[in-house]
C-alpha cells in the first residue's frame, strides 16, 4: 500500500467526522441560543410554511383584537359619563324636592337650592363635550356612527355598529318649558328671588322652577336607556374580544409547536454532538501521532544506511 506524506486513509476520516460533528454541534447550539427547532427552510420547509401562515394570522388576528379593545375603551366612557349622568339627575331631583318644600321661594334656603340646581345643570352640560382621543362620546348625528370589524376579514368579515347615543336629546325637557334643555347650562349663574335664572340667551339655562319632579324622572330614564344601549355594545364587544383573544392563544400554541425547539431534547443532542467531536479530535491526534512514529522510523531507517 503506498504511504502518502502528511496523512493517511484515517487520519482523514477522523477530520471528515470532526468537521461533521463540528456542525453539528454549532446547529445544534443556534437552535438551542434562538429557541427556534427550524432556522432555516432547510430545515423543514413543510412546517416553515405552515409557521408563517399561522404567523399572518396571529397578526391579523391582534390588530382585529386591538380594534375591538379601542372600541371598549370608546363605550366604556359612554357608559361612565351616562353613570355620573344619572347620579347628577338624581341630586337635581333631590334638591327639587327639598325646593318644593320651602313655601317662601324667596327665601334664603330656597335661593340656595335654586343655586345648587344650576351647579348641578353646568357639571350635567359639561359632560356633552366629553372625548376620547378627539372623537366626542355623543353625537345626534347617526351618519357618524361607528362600524367595528371584528374579524381578520376586515370590512368583509363580521363587524358591531356602534350607534350614536344622543345625549342632548335624553336630557330634553317637554315641549313649552322656558328652556328646553338641561344640557345646555355650561356656566354657573346667580339665582333671582323666584327661583329662576337670569340666561345670556334662551338656550343656558333652565330654571328649577320650570322643571317638574316628572320631567326629571323621565329624563333619568332616557339616560339609563342610552346606558343600556352602550351595555348592551360594550357586551358584544366583550365577547368579540374574548374569542379573539383565544384564537389568538391557540394559534401561538400552534405556531409555537412547529418553531420552538425542544430544550431538553436539544441540549441532549448538544451534548451528543460534543462528545463524538471530542471524540473524532482524539482520533485525528491519534492518526498524526501513528504518522509520526512511521515517519520516524523510517528517517531512521534510511540514515542507518
Amino acid at each position: 500500500m503506498g504511504l502518502t506524506l502528511g496523512g493517511n486513509n484515517s487520519s482523514f476520516k477522523s477530520i471528515r467526522y470532526l468537521n461533521d460533528a463540528k456542525s453539528k454541534m454549532d446547529k445544534s447550539l443556534l437552535k438551542i441560543s434562538s429557541g427556534k427547532r427550524i432556522l432555516t427552510a432547510a430545515d423543514d420547509s413543510g412546517g416553515l410554511s405552515v409557521a408563517m401562515k399561522l404567523q399572518n394570522q396571529i397578526n391579523t388576528t391582534k390588530a382585529a383584537q386591538d380594534r375591538v379593545e379601542n372600541s371598549k375603551s370608546f363605550v366604556e366612557m359612554q357608559d361612565t359619563a351616562l353613570s355620573t349622568a344619572g347620579d347628577i339627575l338624581s341630586e337635581m331631583s333631590q334638591v327639587k324636592a327639598d325646593y318644593e318644600a320651602q313655601s317662601d321661594k324667596s327665601s334664603s334656603i330656597a335661593q340656595t337650592y335654586a343655586s345648587q340646581f344650576r351647579e348641578l345643570q353646568v357639571q350635567l352640560g359639561s359632560l356633552k363635550s366629553e372625548q376620547l382621543n378627539g372623537v366626542s362620546l355623543f353625537s345626534s348625528d347617526s351618519s357618524t356612527s361607528m362600524t367595528v370589524y371584528t374579524s381578520t376579514n376586515g370590512s368583509s368579515g363580521a363587524s358591531v355598529t356602534l350607534d350614536n347615543l344622543d345625549f342632548m336629546s335624553a336630557v330634553s325637557l317637554s315641549t313649552g318649558t322656558a328652556f328646553r334643555n338641561l344640557g345646555d347650562a355650561t356656566t354657573a349663574g346667580s339665582v333671582i328671588q323666584d327661583g329662576t335664572t337670569p340666561a345670556p340667551s334662551a338656550e343656558t339655562a333652565v330654571s328649577i322652577s320650570d322643571v317638574s319632579s316628572s320631567d326629571l324622572t323621565t329624563i333619568t330614564e332616557q339616560i339609563a336607556s342610552l346606558r343600556a344601549e352602550a351595555g348592551g355594545d360594550l357586551s358584544t364587544l366583550g365577547f368579540a374580544s374574548d374569542y379573539l383573544s383565544n384564537m389568538s392563544v391557540n394559534m401561538e400554541s400552534a405556531h409555537g409547536r412547529i418553531m420552538d425547539v425542544d430544550l431538553a431534547e436539544e441540549s441532549s443532542n448538544f451534548a451528543r454532538y460534543s462528545m463524538q467531536y471530542e471524540a473524532a479530535a482524539a482520533a485525528v491526534a491519534q492518526a498524526n501521532v501513528a504518522m509520526g512514529a512511521v515517519l520516524d522510523l523510517l528517517l531512521s531507517s534510511v540514515n542507518r544506511d
